[in-house]
């Protein structure tokens, strides 16, 4: 999962999903006013993809009730979704929905979910659009800096003073394992089920076993992809300003 925990109330729900969205890359509004054929209507979340050639709209619903949703409602969900023209319309209840809910979505654009199933819908766009740009963003200059073979780098560092040398090449020990993690994260190989390491990585691995077994604690914990990602880029940021520092600036 992208979060392992449950929004509080329909506001967090409705935060926390169009914020998923965006960082997919979707144009999101919040409680948007739209207009159909039959006069005007307020949804929770309008949700536009624009790389998609016709741009695929979505409608969303965020049902943090304290029982489950009736049919009727979905019945008047479906009813807006076609009138509008939207591709999906998504119901998203944190507390299920009652019998004849699926069988009213049945046939039709209108997908009814939980939260976790909800996240499950766009967790490989998420990941290519967000997670993967990111740590490319975040881990650029460390992987640079630590790579095995870089002469620019090393020609910059042949220049330091004595101590800052020695020290550009303990950062580069101490670096060394989570930069070559970050550049398989971000390059090798293309397939995401291939890229990504099952959480918590802590898990499935024994100390001296793999690569994993050397880098931080924390994100060996870490049981969620934000918890992973915020985590992993917290560690590079760390590593980047360590090398800034030796070199007094950007190498």
């Amino acid at each position: 999962m992208i979060i392992d925990v449950i929004p509080s109330d329909w506001r967090d729900l409705q935060a926390q999903l169009a914020r998923i969205l965006e960082e997919c890359g979707l144009a999101v509004e919040i409680e948007k006013t739209i207009e159909t054929v039959r006069g005007t209507v307020s949804i929770d979340v309008h949700a536009e993809d624009t790389t998609r050639k016709p741009t695929t709209l979505y409608l969303c619903e965020c049902k943090h009730w304290s029982s489950a949703v009736p049919k009727t409602v979905v019945h008047a969900f479906r009813t807006v979704v076609s009138d509008y023209g939207a591709n999906w319309g998504l119901i998203i209840s944190s507390r299920g929905f009652q019998e004849g809910a699926p069988k009213a979505a049945s046939h039709s654009n209108v997908k009814l979910l939980d939260w976790a199933e909800f996240q499950d819908l766009f967790v490989d766009r998420w990941i290519e659009r967000h997670m993967i740009p990111r740590i490319y963003e975040e881990g650029d200059a460390l992987m640079e800096y630590a790579e095995p073979v870089n002469s620019r780098i090393f020609r910059k560092a042949a220049a330091l003073e004595p101590e800052l040398n020695e020290q550009f090449i303990a950062l580069r020990e101490q670096y060394s394992v989570l930069a070559f993690f970050t550049s398989r994260l971000c390059f090798l190989p293309t397939l995401i089920e291939s890229r990504l390491p099952e959480l918590p990585m802590k898990k499935g691995i024994q100390p001296g076993q793999s690569i994993e077994g050397s880098l931080p604690e924390d994100l060996l914990e870490a049981a969620t992809l934000r918890q992973f990602l915020d985590t992993l880029c917290g560690h590079l940021q760390t590593g980047v300003a360590a090398f800034d520092r030796v070199f007094g600036g950007r190498a």
